[in-house]
């Protein structure tokens, strides 16, 4: 039932999936279609104005009086961080953010298939958390289909750069207070996800770091022959 709590792979992860699946299809067509100035400016500032406030949204939620706890409710998770890189991207238009929205969301794509989340449609962490976790798909929609985005490999270097920079932030950050920001620290999720895989503290920030950067290059290889003068910035 969909009111019960939420597992992973249950009938509620799927009917989810599959409507989040159609609302972003609906989306890439619109998109791809919509070539009236004004009506793509209209669009871009519904899905970028969206995503900063999905991210808001979310941080609100958790630094409710009833919900904050230092240790998990700053937006420092990288689908967190996406929200607020995603709205640049479509908003502000600079490269750098498409770059590291593009090559983000192939690993913000496990938040999909192992949420962690257990409670269902009756719990309004329910809606937060999958409302801004679909705004990463919608902006890398816009910047895909809209602005016919490619990234190039100084693309991908400067993504790995940044990328590479936050992880020694959040690390750092973990270390000191024992606290667990994109499961950097010494800790796993309550709920099954891939780096409950990894193995043990701190080594498997290293697997991590080394998966991170495969995902970036394997998104980059279709678009390999690409530079920045053939794509729209």
């Amino acid at each position: 039932m969909l009111i019960a709590n939420f597992q992973t792979g249950s009938i509620s992860h799927f009917i989810t999936l599959s409507v989040i699946a159609i609302l972003t299809a609906g989306l890439a067509v619109v998109t791809k279609r919509t070539t009236v100035d004004a009506n793509r400016i209209s669009l871009r500032k519904l899905i970028g104005w969206g995503s900063l406030v999905a991210g808001l949204l979310n941080t609100a939620y958790w630094m409710s009086p009833s919900r904050f706890d230092l240790s998990q409710s700053l937006p420092l998770h990288l689908c967190n961080l996406a929200n607020f890189i995603g709205a640049a991207a479509v908003l502000r238009e600079a490269r750098l953010f498409k770059g590291l929205l593009y090559f983000w969301s192939g690993l913000c794509l496990w938040a999909f298939l192992t949420p962690t989340i257990d409670k269902g449609v009756e719990d309004p962490g329910f809606w937060i958390f999958w409302l801004y976790h679909s705004f990463i798909l919608f902006t890398l929609v816009v910047i895909l289909r809209g602005d016919q985005f490619r990234p190039t490999f100084r693309d991908l270097q400067k993504s790995m750069t940044f990328s590479v920079g936050l992880v020694g932030c959040l690390f750092v950050i973990n270390a000191i207070t024992g606290w667990n920001y994109g499961f950097l620290g010494n800790d796993v999720p309550g709920i099954p996800t891939p780096v409950s895989l990894l193995g043990g503290y701190p080594l498997r920030v290293l697997w991590m770091i080394f998966i991170g950067a495969g995902v970036f290059v394997v998104l980059w290889l279709p678009y390999r022959g690409y530079s920045a003068t053939r794509t729209r910035k």
